[in-house]
């Protein structure tokens, strides 16, 4: 019973944030989602680069309203958010770049996002619910229905409490009178209040909701559902009050989901983070736009400066349902909180996507480790790979990752090679094997080159049989990790291609693609040609095409090849 309980509770977070997302109609809302860093492209295809309406306060909600001692059914207990959360429009470009996504009821087909996300450390369900229950939000929410009691209290047409026991209800919770609407809202649209009539249907009342039942039993399962909705209703509807509490905001009425759309950049710039500063800019642009006019700009500015900026009373809320930590010791970079990322990752995967999890490091495989890459800040990343080191060996860690990378898609071979080349000299046995694989070959004859560079003149080369098609795996990897847009991005390019060229190298690593003949390899020496910046990279790049194509053509004619240059 609990258990489809909870399948409801996690639909109807769902609900709650699609619906908020979806009432921008036919705008997008991923205009600033952030941009990953280098090679992130492969978790999101479509991302590539460094880093006054009616509130529904005032309307009638229009849930259903039988009037039952028995446990609600979640089901038409709430309300469609769509009727009561104002249709807006925002300034959101697209993300997906003309991609077609056909699910617009889930967060990845509303954010356009990818079916596979860099993974998340989570520590356990126990930890997270304990977490939950000490938010101070949930405490008042558990309050504000202990003083409805069994029975509930009568409300106004809009679905309002009475002005006395409004009074009643700041003095019983002990908090300011201005909070009592983020508070009855978060609790309407999560399901803690529910709304009921008389049986003559003249009389309205405020009665527990099946949130409320549903965190009495304190199990860590119901625990953590509750949770997940209510967070859905901070991100969903907290603008939209603040709005309605402020003189003059109806002119700002392009608030509602720009909640979400903060979470979900948080999520995905878990390794670089986002600032006060970062979570400000979202919203003022998702109000006034890009690019206002003066005029707006400065009433815009006026606002803020006479009445506070909306966006810090959304932090507020996210601080107080433990949803995000607030820079500490003068940092300015926002936290994600465990419980954020795992409602957000438990949302994603609803909408079939995979974003793997890793609870403890002594269990973390190579294959998780790749997964946490540009999922967590770079000092805990590093953390995590000196623990496996230590656990595994630096030899056996290497073996391990090349061995991963050889069945992995293009992203994570390249993630899991530029580990190993960090392990250094003690991985030199583990290229060796590598050389005998066809789709690693490339990336360890470049690996063992670098080595054989820094070894005495006298001493036998490590590369003993060199091949001019080594270098067509990685060079396929790299164009596909380059992507097909009939444009092609110069920064993406070049991002990619400083994966396996360290700095300068890149005229050598050239220099050996020069040697090929596969198709890749010549588009590969195409798009550095056209699209680098550096033109003494470029040029060499077009020389190197020209070689590459002219293999390309002797190799169907059973010519003899053009020779590489070497090191």
């Amino acid at each position: 019973m609990a258990v489809d309980f909870d399948a409801k509770l996690a639909g109807l977070a769902t609900q709650i944030l699609s619906e908020t997302v979806r009432i921008y109609g036919k705008s997008d809302v991923t205009a600033r989602l952030p941009e990953y860093g280098t090679v992130t492209a492969g978790w999101n295809p479509f991302i590539f680069g460094g880093r006054a309406a009616t509130s529904s306060l005032q309307v009638p909600i229009g849930s259903s309203r039988p009037l039952t001692g028995a446990l609600p059914t979640l089901t038409g207990a709430l309300p469609t958010l769509t009727g009561s959360l104002p249709v807006l429009t925002g300034s959101f470009q697209a993300v997906g770049r003309g991609a077609v996504f056909a699910d617009q009821g889930t967060l990845r087909g509303l954010f356009r996002l990818p079916s596979k996300l860099p993974g998340v450390r989570l520590p356990s369900d126990e930890e997270l619910a304990l977490a939950a229950r000490s938010a101070p939000i949930m405490v008042h929410l558990e309050a504000l229905t202990g003083w409805l009691g069994d029975k509930g209290r009568p409300v106004t047409a809009y679905d309002l409490l009475p002005v006395a026991d409004a009074a009643d209800a700041v003095r019983e919770l002990g908090i300011e009178p201005d909070y009592l609407p983020y508070l009855w809202e978060h609790a309407l649209v999560s399901g803690w209040v529910m709304l009921a009539d008389d049986a003559d249907g003249r009389r309205s009342w405020a009665v527990p909701g099946p949130s409320t039942y549903r965190w009495a039993d304190n199990d860590v399962p119901g625990t953590l559902h509750v949770w997940a909705t209510v967070f859905a209703a901070v991100l969903a509807v907290t603008l939209a009050v603040a709005t309605t509490q402020t003189p003059g905001a109806k002119r700002w009425d392009k608030f509602q989901g720009q909640g979400v759309t903060v979470a979900v950049m948080m999520f995905l710039a878990r390794q670089t983070g986002l600032t006060v500063d970062d979570v400000t800019d979202i919203v003022r642009i998702g109000a006034i736009g890009e690019a206002p006019t003066g005029r707006v700009g400065k009433a815009w500015g006026a606002w803020v400066h006479q009445f506070g900026d909306p966006a810090h009373r959304l932090l507020e809320e996210l601080v107080a349902v433990h949803a995000i930590e607030m820079p500490a010791n003068g940092e300015r970079i926002l936290t994600l909180a465990p419980l954020a990322q795992w409602a957000l990752r438990e949302q994603f995967r609803l909408s079939g996507m995979n974003v793997p999890v890793v609870r403890s490091s002594a269990q973390l495989s190579v294959a998780d480790l790749v997964g946490l890459t540009y999922g967590m800040p770079d000092t805990e990343f590093e953390a995590e790979f000196k623990g496996l080191l230590a656990r595994r060996g630096s030899n056996r860690a290497a073996q391990e990752l090349l061995l991963y990378a050889g069945s992995a898609s293009p992203l994570a071979r390249l993630i899991a090679v530029k580990l190993v080349r960090q392990i250094g000299p003690a991985a030199i046995h583990a290229w060796l094997d590598a050389m005998e694989r066809p789709e690693l070959r490339g990336y360890a004859r470049i690996a063992l080159s670098m080595m054989a560079a820094d070894l005495p003149d006298s001493s036998l080369p490590l590369v003993l049989d060199p091949d001019p098609d080594d270098l067509h795996g990685l060079a396929s990897d790299l164009v596909l990790l380059m992507g097909d847009d009939e444009i092609p991005d110069p920064d993406r390019i070049e991002a990619v291609f400083a994966e396996v060229a360290p700095k300068g190298e890149e005229e050598w690593i050239i220099s050996l693609l020069a040697g090929g003949r596969h198709p890749d390899v010549v588009r590969l020496l195409e798009l550095l040609s056209h699209y680098f910046s550096n033109r003494r990279i470029a040029k060499s790049a077009r020389k190197a095409a020209r070689v590459a194509a002219k293999n390309r053509r002797a190799a169907e004619r059973d010519r003899v090849l053009a020779p590489a240059v070497s090191r």
